[in-house]
């Protein structure tokens, strides 16, 4: 883990520990326990504005700021729920800040140690003395739940701010972390600019305004049958796996005399399971919440040359990478297109609950196939299969389960699955231009789409575009790929803390890394930061239908909204 040095515990940070033995399997072991509160953190930028320290933040909001690259509330806080695994419940809502509403109480942060605000910081850590006063701002989108979607609503600004009082610092060093971990244990919080919300707050949204089809020519629809990322090149990509957290480095940043009182405690339990392991930082802080507060532990990426996917950037990786471009790897496409960006299986390549027969596709498909919402492409205006120069390809969803043959996973085809016409999905619906060349469809891009992979997971892909091909038995291959926001990517990636960890089998401090370094696109103009991650999904789809009236509605553009929502939204 690297060298580091270890400061003595706050009252606070005892506090902290005794609420360890209070969690999952540990309750009632040593001291009085408490109910945790429900997780409010985030990693991405959040502002400090401290008296008498210049920061260096560059976002028009908060120039001259403190940034800080994660935060989470409270000395121990809880996971979020999970919702909406069963579809029954609606992710079209918003909640506020789950920060707390009055002190004393605490923040952590962790700061990159190439900020120049940080000698600043830690001379007034190290000082001792309470601040008088200092504001915090986070990020409303950032700090929602990260199960909900649709629009912020208007009187939600876009950062809340809080007056944190007679704030004192603590800053436990770890020499190798990229990243400085800081409490602030305050006496009081003010909310600045809203009021605290107990409860999620419903939206009303309207449906997407697709462009009108074209108006000639026959129409093919499918159902998806499979949708994953793009995990896999060949058989022999990773020289290893990635691995999950070791117990070692549970007890690593542990005094010799707190790793024997853990040792003690975790004895004939398995060791540090998935309820206490997230808290191997320094001060058991949480790493799931702050991954960059520790010493990098490495990463494994797999080693191809042909990987599936898109040229995003318009270049091909054999000179220097354009300004809108940080520098990368750039693969060869099976059909033999230069240029392939596809960061995001850099990534998940060597992470076995991310490959093709891992845990997370082999779950999530499972759930769709099993009667969960179903992904529905259709190709519209099709005059010439082999080749069309206007053609339109639409994602839309349906709540119409798939049909399987009993005796194994294969989807049946030929169904009539309805459009959903709930605005949950139809303010997603996307519709590409497109063309057909060589019996292979192409679509333009659109700057961005929402997927919704599931009742529960839905997520941004930015500069969007398709490539579908059709099978000799009228099967449907498609590849989807565009720009992922790494942060969105990883506040799902990392939603379970070392319950992801365990399952999935990854590192998240290692993982955390080697997404920043993997960013590629989505070129921040007032920071330079690239907040991007190229991307490529497959998907597998059979021939299915629609209802003659849908597809002509369809065809016919606008909104896609039935009679009984237009009252709501209007």
């Amino acid at each position: 883990m690297g060298k580091f040095s270890i400061r003595r515990p706050s009252s606070a940070t005892s506090a902290w520990r005794r609420s360890a033995f209070c969690a999952g399997l540990l309750a009632g072991i040593v001291g009085l326990c408490i109910s945790q509160p429900a997780a409010a953190y985030y990693i991405g930028p959040s502002y400090l504005k401290v008296p008498g320290i210049k920061g260096a933040a560059k976002s028009k909001a908060h120039k001259g700021w403190v940034r800080a690259e994660a935060s989470y509330w409270g000395d121990r806080p809880g996971l979020r729920e999970i919702r909406g695994i069963s579809g029954k419940e609606s992710g079209l809502k918003f909640s506020g800040p789950m920060t707390p509403a009055n002190g004393p109480s605490s923040l952590s942060l962790a700061i990159d140690k190439a900020n120049p605000a940080l000698p600043g910081l830690m001379a007034l850590c190290r000082a001792g003395s309470a601040v008088k006063e200092l504001v915090f701002a986070e990020s409303s989108e950032m700090e929602r739940h990260p199960q909900e979607h649709g629009p912020r609503p208007a009187d939600v600004p876009e950062f809340y701010e809080y007056a944190l009082r007679n704030v004192r610092l603590t800053c436990p060093v770890v020499a190798d972390a990229p990243e400085q971990a800081f409490g602030l244990h305050f006496e009081a919080i003010e909310w600045l600019n809203y009021k605290p919300q107990p409860e999620p707050r419903p939206l009303t949204t309207v449906a997407a305004n697709l462009p009108a089809a074209p108006r000639s020519g026959q129409t093919r629809a499918f159902v998806v049958s499979w949708f994953a990322p793009v995990a896999d090149a060949n058989a022999n990509q990773c020289p290893q796996m990635n691995r999950k957290p070791t117990q070692a480095e549970y007890y690593a940043l542990m005094s010799p005399e707190r790793a024997a009182q853990q040792h003690a405690a975790l004895s004939g339990k398995g060791g540090a399971n998935t309820t206490v392991l997230p808290f191997r930082g320094p001060d058991e802080m949480n790493v799931t919440m702050l991954p960059g507060i520790v010493a990098d532990p490495g990463f494994v990426s797999p080693v191809a040359d042909v990987v599936r996917g898109f040229d995003l950037d318009g270049d091909d990786g054999s000179g220097p990478a354009p300004s809108r471009t940080r520098a990368h790897r750039n693969f060869t496409s099976p059909d033999g297109r230069k240029g392939i960006d596809n960061q995001l299986f850099v990534i998940q390549g060597c992470i076995e609950g991310w490959r093709r027969n891992g845990f997370l596709p082999m779950i999530g498909n499972e759930l769709r196939r099993a009667g969960g919402l179903s992904i529905l492409v259709e190709i519209s205006g099709i005059d010439n299969d082999q080749n069309d120069n206007d053609v339109a390809v639409t994602i839309l969803y349906s709540a119409d389960p798939m049909r399987r043959d009993g005796t194994s996973k294969t989807v049946l085809p030929d169904y009539t699955f309805r459009a959903n016409e709930d605005p949950e999905f139809t303010q997603d619906f996307a519709r590409f231009k497109a063309r057909i060349v060589n019996g292979v469809v192409i679509t333009d891009k659109l700057e961005r789409i929402v997927m919704h992979e599931g009742p529960a997971t839905t997520w941004s892909l930015h500069s969007a575009r398709m490539r579908i091909e059709f099978g000799k038995n009228g099967e449907m291959s498609a590849t989807l790929g565009g720009y992922r926001d790494w942060r969105e990517y990883l506040a799902a990636a990392f939603f379970r803390s070392s319950d992801y960890e365990n399952t999935i089998g990854f590192n998240t401090t290692a993982m955390y890394n080697a997404v920043r370094r993997a960013a590629d696109g989505l070129k921040d103009p007032a920071t330079g930061e690239f907040e991007g991650l190229s991307a490529a999904y497959e998907m597998e789809g059979v021939p299915a239908f629609l209802p003659p009236e849908q597809e002509a509605r369809l065809a016919a553009g606008g909104r896609f909204t039935s009679r009984e929502h237009l009252a709501t939204n209007p």
